[in-house]
């Protein structure tokens, strides 16, 4: 098997490279970027994939561009993820695990890889001697998700992303604006396309339904600032290229 491991810090995909070579005969192709990654799934023949969720150097990136003020929200290319080559990988027919560690700020894009692009398959990248397993699985068609990934994916009772926080172009918008590090109802709106007091009006409802979403957020206090601290805690996601595109 040739298995497409995209994983940015060196030490991860050596162990990779390691694990899966010792359990089955496979030949792993270790990429250290998402973009890089799009273009080998674009030329290449592979059997399975093997995806991590973050990259430094794409978050770094974006990081340079804002602080020069580059960003609009508007742009082409904001932010790539795991999510592009996942998204690749399931449209190209190629069974693909998604590795990850399952920190805080990776919970929303593991829930859209189940909710939106059907990844069955998660495997924690802190454990080893389950990630041959975990390929192995998937080749087969084996639902595959870890206990440890599963505890971040919301019971079936929950809300769904889509219902929480893309139920409409101008809620996508506001939740954009917000993890762009907007504050005010009038920049905010000016960033949109909409009234500041459009924005105020909406922020109470966004924030009932995220509260029905994550029992960790309150409905007390201002809704705008619990918005907002969610948002930057979460704009990899929100500024995601491959959300966008799911939900313009």
């Amino acid at each position: 098997m040739r298995i497409l491991v995209v994983e940015d810090m060196g030490i991860a995909g050596a162990m990779a490279d390691s694990e899966l070579t010792q359990v089955t005969p496979c030949e792993p192709v270790v990429v250290f970027d998402p973009v890089a990654a799009l273009d080998r799934l674009r030329s290449e023949s592979f059997d399975a994939a093997v995806i991590d969720m973050l990259f430094l150097a794409q978050s770094d990136d974006f990081e340079r561009r804002r602080r020069d003020g580059r960003v609009r929200l508007t742009d082409t290319r904001l932010h790539v993820s795991g999510l592009a080559p996942l998204r690749a990988a399931s449209a190209a027919g190629i069974p693909a695990v998604l590795w990850s560690s399952g920190e805080p700020n990776r919970r929303l894009h593991m829930i859209f890889a189940h909710e939106e692009l059907g990844c069955r398959s998660m495997c924690p990248k802190d454990v080893r001697g389950k990630l041959a397993t975990a390929v192995q699985d998937v080749v087969a068609g084996r639902e595959h998700i870890d206990p440890i990934l599963r505890m971040h994916l919301p019971p079936k009772s929950a809300p769904t992303l889509r219902e929480t926080f893309f139920s409409s172009g101008s809620r996508r918008a506001i939740w954009r604006a917000m993890a762009l590090g907007l504050h005010d109802h009038a920049r905010i709106g000016r960033a949109v396309g909409v009234t500041s007091g459009t924005v105020r009006r909406s922020v109470e409802e966004m924030r009932s339904k995220l509260v029905a979403f994550d029992p960790g957020c309150s409905d007390a206090g201002p809704p705008t600032a619990q918005l907002v601290s969610y948002a930057s805690r979460n704009w990899e996601f929100f500024l995601d290229d491959t959300v966008r595109e799911v939900y313009p």
